[in-house]
């Protein structure tokens, strides 16, 4: 479903992910039709994925024009820099396989059967590390975001 709707392999493959990742944060026994769940949150995620990618898209040609404004006040670039000292800081935390697949997996683009090979572990491994590692991203900084909105 999420493959035809939305055209690609890896979105599609990130949004099956994401939809079994949003159902284990569920109480167990709480979803009385774990299927029917389970393609609500896929379909809601594509609708993200097409307002993502079409913001994208108008942000691209907003580019183009070249408007003024457009660059990140001094604030925005400290809180992205601090953000991203926090995302490294979770990853170093990680188990270093773990770590090293999401790594290739998500930052470079690689699939999980390409992974694989270079690991020597089988696809489904390295899917249960990317799924791992997102987990333990989310919750982190769901914790850091806790900790800092009060």
């Amino acid at each position: 479903m999420a493959h035809q709707k939305l055209g690609d392999h890896f979105a599609s493959e990130d949004v099956v992910q994401d939809s079994f990742l949003r159902v284990a944060q569920y109480r167990p026994g709480s979803i009385a039709n774990m299927g029917a769940m389970l393609r609500r949150i896929a379909n809601n995620l594509i609708v993200d994925q097409a307002r993502f990618r079409r913001h994208r898209a108008e942000e691209a040609l907003a580019q183009d024009f070249d408007l003024p404004g457009d660059d990140p006040s001094h604030e925005q670039v400290l809180l992205h820099r601090e953000w991203m000292e926090q995302v490294s800081q979770i990853l170093e935390r990680m188990p270093p396989q773990r770590r090293e697949v999401f790594i290739m997996r998500r930052l470079h683009g690689m699939s999980a059967k390409e992974v694989g090979a270079a690991l020597k572990i089988s696809p489904a491994a390295v899917d249960a590390h990317v799924a791992r590692a997102v987990l333990a991203l989310h919750k982190e900084m769901a914790a850091l975001d806790r900790s800092v909105n009060g």
